[in-house]
This record gives C-alpha cells, structure tokens and sequence, in this order.
C-alpha cells in the first residue's frame, strides 16, 4: 500500500471514529461503502481499509450484504478492557522503564497541566488527555504492536465513555511521575494499576444508571 492511500485510509478512519463518538452516526446506525463513498468522494479501497480497522476495533460489525453496524460496547468488554491495561502497561513499565528520558517526563507533564486545566464538566476533553497520557508514555517502550492494541483498547473505551459518561474526574498521572522521577518504579506500577483501575470503579458505580 502506498502512503497516498495510508493516509487516506487514516484520515477517513479518523474522521468516521470521530463522527461516531460525537454521535453523528448513532448506535446500530449501519454505514455502506457506497455511503461513505460518496460522502468522501473518494474510491472503495480506503473506505474498505478504514471499515475494516473500526471493525478490528470493535466499533463496528460487519453485516453481510447489509453494511457495517456501529455497536455499543457492553461492560464486560470494558471490564475486559481494563484489567488487560492493568496487566499490559504495568509490565512494560516494569520493563522498559529505564526508556523514558527526561524529555518525555516534561512531556508528560505538560499533557498534566493540560488536562488540570481543563474545566471538571469539559468530560470528553480531560479523557482525550488522560489517553494521551497513556499512549505517550507506552509510546517510550517502541512497541508498536503493543501500543496499537492499547491505542484500540483506549478507542472502544472512548466510544463507551462518551456514550455513558464513565469516567472519573481525577487522575493519578501526577503521582506517577514523581515516582517515576524518584525512580520508584514499584511504586509508580502501582499508582498506573490504580489509576488505570478507576475506570473500572467508575462503571461499576454506574452500572445500574446505565446497564
């Protein structure tokens, strides 16, 4: 695949995600390639690519001679979600530690201020800085087929937490960097399994606003 059509793919990809978190295409809406063909005025073979990747990631369904049919992710799967990000981030802190420098702590800390600075109500925001937060630094571990199925995890918990309001307002990112600057690593794994964890805390407390 040449970049033209990589990029064209991302871009489609990114804008059809987008348009479904903001609700534009609701839930057990079913798109067609002709559709989105002629909403992007572009061939079937970026469409294809980026259908499929959105059904990779579970936010959509593919329904013969029908279309692709946005779904709703259930707890379960969340719940699947964040105890496999507790298992998988933790260990590649564990691992790779010593690969996050100075200049990605400062990074970090920036995404912090940011998302400090945020309003407590701007909900969608203050998530889209805590998953930046997340990737930066699994970013650090140069893993790529890793941090793509962390970057898949935290999409389908985007797409739940905009439609259910899930999430809690604090992050422990903050504490995790100073430990990490004091390198206690032990103790920065167990505030990322915290912090990840609070997710989970937070659907479990709503789930019976939004089973």
């Amino acid at each position: 695949m040449n970049t033209a059509s990589t990029t064209l793919k991302e871009h489609i990809y990114n804008d059809l995600f987008t348009a479904i978190v903001n609700g534009k295409y609701p839930v057990n809406t079913i798109l067609t390639e002709k559709f989105l063909m002629d909403t992007y005025n572009v061939s079937r073979a970026p469409i294809r690519e980026a259908l499929m990747q959105l059904t990779g990631t579970s936010i959509l369904c593919s329904i013969p001679r029908q279309g692709y049919k946005i779904i709703s992710p259930n707890l379960t799967q969340i719940h699947n979600i964040v105890k496999f990000r507790t298992a998988l981030e933790p260990a590649f802190l564990q691992i790779y530690h010593a690969c996050i420098t100075p200049d990605t702590i400062n990074e970090l800390h920036k995404l912090c201020k940011l998302f400090d600075a945020c309003p407590i109500n701007d909900f969608m925001t203050r998530w889209n800085y805590n998953c930046k937060f997340h990737l930066k630094l699994f970013s650090t571990y140069n893993n790529d087929y890793a941090y793509t199925s962390l970057e898949n995890s935290l999409s389908i918990q985007t797409l739940f937490f905009v439609q259910s309001r899930h999430y809690a307002s604090t992050s422990l990112h903050l504490t995790i960097l100073d430990y990490l600057e004091k390198k206690d690593i032990d103790t920065a794994i167990n505030i990322l399994k915290a912090d990840i964890g609070q997710f989970l805390l937070s659907t479990t407390s709503h789930t019976d606003n939004f089973s």
